[in-house]
Order: C-alpha cells, then sequence, then structure tokens
C-alpha cells in the first residue's frame, strides 16, 4: 500500500515544479504524492496557513525567491526559519547556489532535513531524500556531503540579519533607515558590517564592493 505525501514545492520556476512532479509521480512505487505549488514566500505562507498544521509532510524549497512585498522574507532561506517555526514539516532544500561559504551559512542557520544541489537532483536521488527524512534521517547530496566533510563546524557563518543587511543595502537603502528593515540598533548593524567585511576577506570593502560580493557568492 503507498502512502500519501502532502508535499508544498516552493520554487518561482514553474518548469523547475513540473520537472519535479513528473519526475516523482513516474518513479516512485512507495509513495502517492500531492504536490502544491508556491512560487513566491506569500504563496507559500497562504497555502501553509489555509491548511491545517500537520497537513505537510514535506517542502520543496527553493533559496532564491522573490522578496516579498513588505520586504518581510527576503529570500527561501528566512521563509524556511518561519515555516520551521510554524508546521512539523520536513524541510528539503533544493538550490543552485555552489558557494561554499553561502552553503554553510544556509546549513548553519535553516538545519534543512535535506540539502540538494539542483544540479544532482535525479528522481532517484530525490526519491532516497523522501524515504530518509520521512524516517527521521537528514538527507545530503554528494556535493553537499563532501562540504560537510571539509568544513569546520565552528567556522563563522552569516546569518539571516547580516543578509538582510547586505539586501536593503543593495536596494539603496541608506544606512540610517536599516534599523527600521532589519531592526537592529546603528551601533549593531556597524558590527556586523565589520564582520560581513571581515567573513569576505576585505576588511576595507566599500559598501559597492560588500554588494558585489555577496550577490556573486548567492547571499542576494
Amino acid at each position: 500500500m503507498k502512502l500519501i505525501l502532502n508535499i508544498l514545492m516552493v520554487d518561482d520556476h514553474p518548469i523547475t515544479l513540473r520537472g519535479y512532479e513528473l519526475s516523482l509521480n513516474e518513479f516512485s512505487d512507495r509513495y502517492i504524492f500531492e504536490f502544491h505549488k508556491a512560487h513566491d514566500s506569500a504563496e507559500a505562507i497562504e497555502l501553509i496557513e489555509k491548511n491545517e498544521t500537520n497537513f505537510f509532510h514535506i517542502v520543496f524549497l527553493d533559496i532564491r525567491l522573490p522578496v516579498s512585498d513588505n520586504n518581510s522574507l527576503i529570500n527561501g532561506e528566512e521563509l524556511g526559519v518561519k515555516i520551521k517555526k510554524t508546521i512539523p514539516s520536513k524541510i528539503i532544500v533544493l538550490s543552485s547556489i555552489s558557494d561554499t561559504q553561502r552553503i554553510y551559512s544556509i546549513l548553519n542557520n535553516l538545519e534543512p532535513n535535506a540539502f540538494i544541489i539542483k544540479t544532482e537532483a535525479t528522481p532517484e536521488l530525490l526519491l532516497e531524500a523522501i524515504d530518509h527524512v520521512m524516517s527521521n534521517k537528514e538527507y545530503y547530496s554528494p556535493k553537499i556531503k563532501k562540504l560537510i566533510s571539509i568544513q569546520n563546524s565552528q567556522d563563522p557563518t552569516l546569518d539571516i540579519y547580516d543578509i538582510k543587511i547586505m539586501y536593503f543595502l543593495s536596494v539603496g537603502e541608506k544606512m540610517k533607515n536599516l534599523p527600521n528593515y532589519v531592526h537592529l540598533s546603528i551601533a549593531s548593524i556597524e558590527r556586523r558590517k565589520k564582520k560581513i567585511k571581515a567573513y569576505f576577506g576585505n576588511n576595507d570593502a566599500t559598501d559597492r564592493e560588500l554588494i558585489e560580493t555577496a550577490i556573486k557568492k548567492g547571499y542576494i
């Protein structure tokens, strides 16, 4: 007897969502999937709020999502943190991000149940990840496993506040206005900017250089 799984898929590329749907339905002999699709954070939150707390068994989550209209959620990482506080679903991150620092920040900040690089996401691998998370086991695709094996868990990472600071600077917000969006004091924001510069290996970086690096690495 097949197990019915309700899956919330969050990705701003409809063709990607359709690909996951077709692949899993074709190759699965253990599950019957009910797919619910969201193209941004607002749609994902709406689907979560209209269903029972335990409705979604798994959330497939992309990291590079459009910023929400009210700027409350700037990417899939922040959405994932919100989801974890709201429902008990297993979170499987599916991302095209390849920068080592960025990936490790996501692992540290979100602690997903599974993390898969999109280029590795074959139907067999996706089903293996689903088997693992449904058995309360973590699952990482080969590239993620390799990263974890060489990364020191004590190495610093950038958190959600750091990333929001970089995002709002990138859209032209002035430093004096950042407390309205990040909800930290100016002094705290300045300290975090210094930390970000050191993290990127350029203590003398201008805001523009900081933003360029953040974009290149996939933070914004």
